[in-house]
């Protein structure tokens, strides 16, 4: 094993126990793993940012910024809110 394949394994291996941990942002964590590579000389930096020109990376990201809207919105919310209300037992609402 080269060195520069043990820095990545290393590096891979602080990312997952920050994502498992649930302590820090997940956006965060990645993004100081991406930095920590060009920083390090394990990942070219011609091809740090090509996985950012991707359409299903821009998908993805555009979900999330609706679901999260959606969340924010209480729209969820005001459309349960009549099935709750319909809900026998405490344990079956939502919270």
């Amino acid at each position: 094993m080269t060195s520069s394949q043990a820095l990545l394994f290393a590096i891979l291996g602080g990312a997952i126990l920050c994502f498992a941990s649930g302590r820090f942002r997940l956006d965060v964590v990645s993004l100081v793993a991406l930095f920590a590579g060009l920083a390090l000389g394990v990942v070219p930096a011609k091809t740090a940012f090509s996985g950012f020109t991707s359409d299903v990376v821009i998908i993805i990201a555009s979900a999330l910024v609706v679901s999260a809207g959606i969340a924010r919105s209480g729209v969820i919310e005001w459309a349960v809110r009549p099935l709750t209300a319909r809900l026998k037992r405490p344990r079956s609402r939502c919270r």
